[in-house]
């Protein structure tokens, strides 16, 4: 018996000892690496800290601030951020000593230019993306740190300018240090993660099309955050070009990826619109058709009866689809000799069409699995055949811009006037941190939170000013003890800005609390002019946060209005554009206007439901629309071509100006089309039958009651004559 209660409880000493063992193995994959990230903070810090007063430079907290904003948790990332900080600083000194030099003795004219200059710099941070809009935001608020200051003593202007530039070199030099010498962690291995990553999630998607699954609600979430994951996985591959000449050949077969990704990708989407439909509209034969035609593509993209964990496993999987190519025809022959006689003519004409889409995935399918299992070692990657790979190139609202650069400039002037009307003792400070806030998160998908999160933080950096001021720093002898006193509080912000969702608390810590820390090469603590500091930054930044509600570019109402007209402004140039444009660049340009409206990342908010659906609408029907001007290219008969060109300016003519009569028209004008092909032998025309299938498809998704065009451009069964109903 006791022998028994000893064997208990030594294995429930043992199981507890596991779970501890577990419980810490965990601890050091995730807060181990926060905790290192802090370390590598707290050592660049303090060496910026150290050189600078070493060599006596005027703002050490200029270095500690660099040090700060450029550090990142990959070594590549900080190397970029430095690179493009550097550039943004030499800009905005470059252009605060032009300005002073020509309005030395002008207050008011210096002012405005400096106005103008901001809101041209913030306006930038919405065109540019990245590392480059992060170089706007720094030429635009680094004149504020530079330009201010040299008004008030114009004689020392160059003097100022080159201080300000060696402490931001200094913490630019000890971050890039640190964080290459301390725990290195490049960001190729983690891009090339998020790559194989995305295959799995997008091989899972192609299996999980099944009966049950048409009779569930359509999913968005999967496919467009997939697809929105190409912009995130381009600051990857932005950044990785730090590391080595390799990263740079990856970089480009990323772009071939990502291409032949969102190529593939929306061919599933239209296959899977197309099925809904049918299955909706009671077409089970053609469904269950369909369904075996497709099984194979499905199977295909598994190894082991699960997906491709990495690259050599994918090998497998692009064998497999090699040899589905060669046997697709005998297979689609198969298919379709056993479709059941009965059915009708749409009938067939629809199963037609899915045939179309699933052949167009398997071979752009072939294209991404082959493109994929090459990346496997990029150092291989020979530029033996040089290949033009597609760019994501660059796509936003310009009104959004110009509203986002008349917003930074009226921060900046409104603070201004303050300043002299108000001889506000602190002005300087609170003009650039005004800045800060209305240049930092212009770009932001949801700036208004943002700027909330930065009150907290300077609420937050605040206080621990007070502390460190006027308990800690009176009581530092020596650099250790300096050290010691600033080291809590560096501590706080770095672990703040490791959580995603409260990051910008810790930015807005770091900003109030070297921005106003009590010591530069010589220590001052002077009350009065901390509560004068502490009331002029939350009033700079209510400022800014009040312009960020007045002029706010992500309303609801204002921004889908906005996204929604330029998504079927692309289907419109997709049907009358000469010619017709570069199916990857539209299909880029679709995702990154609601990428940058922030909706990618909230497909789950009713709200936002209608701009996507417009999203997906649009990838679906200017794929075929594109597809249908290509073959419609290679077609000698007039009367087909000016048949289409009348259902396509129609359809470009219901996209422009949406409304029921238009529908009704561009429905009419495309059904025509369907049967006078129908009525024209296959002889004689090559194309025959994906002109047919494309425009058929095009039919279907604008008869769907479920469209996006449905609320704006409702279609009463009764309007339509019965013979262009979809059967």
């Amino acid at each position: 018996m006791s022998l028994g209660n000893t064997g208990l409880a030594f294995m429930r000493r043992t199981r507890w000892r596991y779970m501890l063992l577990g419980m810490l193995r965990d601890w050091v994959r995730e807060d181990g690496q926060t905790l290192i990230y802090i370390g590598k903070v707290l050592l660049a810090c303090m060496l910026a800290m150290w050189v600078s007063l070493r060599f006596e430079l005027e703002q050490p907290r200029t270095a500690l601030l660099t040090v700060a904003i450029v550090m990142q948790t990959r070594t590549s990332m900080v190397l970029a951020k430095s690179y493009y900080r550097l550039i943004g600083t030499l800009v905005g000194i470059a252009t605060s000593v032009l300005l002073v030099a020509l309005f030395a003795q002008e207050r008011v004219p210096f002012l405005v230019y400096l106005s103008l200059w901001i809101s041209f710099c913030t306006a930038g941070s919405i065109v540019f993306r990245h590392h480059q809009s992060y170089a706007f935001v720094l030429a635009g608020y680094t004149i504020c740190i530079v330009g201010l200051p040299a008004t008030l003593n114009p004689g020392h202007t160059f003097d100022i300018a080159m201080t300000r530039l060696s402490e931001i070199m200094v913490g630019l030099a000890c971050a890039s240090l640190v964080s290459a010498l301390v725990f290195p962690q490049g960001v190729g291995e983690l891009l090339r993660n998020a790559v194989r990553k995305r295959f799995r999630d997008f091989s899972r998607l192609l299996g999980s099309l099944n009966r049950e699954k048409l009779d569930e609600p359509a999913g968005q979430a999967a496919t467009l955050r997939m697809a929105s994951d190409i912009f995130e996985l381009e600051i990857f591959h932005a950044s990785s070009s730090m590391e080595s000449s390799h990263s740079r050949a990856y970089r480009e077969q990323l772009n071939m990826l990502n291409s032949e990704f969102m190529a593939v990708s929306t061919s599933f989407h239209s296959f899977e619109q197309l099925m809904r439909r049918l299955h909706t509209s009671g077409h089970p034969q053609v469904v269950d058709s369909l369904m075996v035609l497709f099984a194979p593509i499905q199977s295909a993209v598994l190894t082991h009866r699960r997906e491709a964990q990495d690259e050599l496993e994918a090998r497998q999987v692009a064998l497999t689809i090699d040899a589905l190519v060669q046997r697709w025809p005998t297979h689609l022959n198969e298919v379709r000799s056993s479709l059941p006689s009965t059915l009708t003519d749409n009938e067939k004409l629809d199963f037609a069409t899915g045939a179309e889409l699933s052949l167009r995935i398997l071979s752009e399918l072939h294209a991404y699995v082959h493109t994929y299992t090459s990346m496997r070692k990029p150092e291989k990657m020979g530029i033996s055949k040089p290949r033009r790979t597609p760019r994501l190139g660059m796509h936003f609202d310009p009104l959004a811009a110009l509203l986002a650069g008349l917003r930074g400039g009226l921060v900046f002037a409104v603070m201004s006037f303050l300043w002299i009307a108000c001889d506000l003792r602190s002005g300087i400070e609170a003009i650039t941190i005004a800045t800060i806030a209305s240049t930092l998160f212009a770009s932001s998908p949801a700036p208004g939170r943002a700027v909330r999160q930065f009150i907290i933080g300077a609420v937050i950096g605040t206080a621990l000013l007070y502390i460190c001021n006027f308990h800690l720093l009176t009581q530092a002898q020596g650099f250790v003890m300096l050290a010691l006193a600033l080291c809590p509080a560096i501590a706080i912000a770095a672990w703040f800005t490791t959580r995603p969702a409260i990051a910008v608390i810790g930015s807005g810590i770091f900003i109030v609390f070297f921005l106003h820390i009590g010591f530069n090469n010589v220590f001052a603590a002077d009350p009065v002019n901390f509560i004068n500091e502490a009331i002029a930054d939350l009033l700079a930044i209510m400022l800014a946060g009040l312009f960020y509600s007045l002029i706010d570019l992500t309303n609801d109402l204002w921004s889908r209005t906005r996204v929604a007209q330029a998504l079927r402004e692309l289907i419109r140039d997709a049907c009358i554009q000469t010619p017709p444009p570069a199916r990857a660049k539209l299909e880029a340009h679709a995702r990154e206007l609601l990428l940058r409206m922030g909706s990618a990342r909230r497909v789950a908010d009713a709200k936002d439901k209608e701009v996507v659906d417009w999203l997906l609408s649009t990838l679906e029907i200017s794929q075929a629309v594109i597809a249908l001007r290509l073959e419609l290219d290679r077609t000698d008969d007039a009367i087909i071509r000016s048949a289409i060109d009348q259902s396509l300016l129609q359809l470009a003519r219901l996209f422009a100006q949406p409304s029921s009569m238009l529908r009704r028209s561009a429905i009419t004008s495309i059904a025509a089309s369907v049967e006078y092909l129908q009525s024209k032998a296959p002889l004689g025309i090559p194309n025959h039958g994906q002109l047919l299938t494309m425009l058929h498809f095009i039919h279907g998704a604008l008869l769907d009651k479920d469209s996006v065009l449905t609320p704006i451009a409702p279609l009463d069964d009764s309007s339509v004559p019965g013979a262009l109903r979809h059967a």
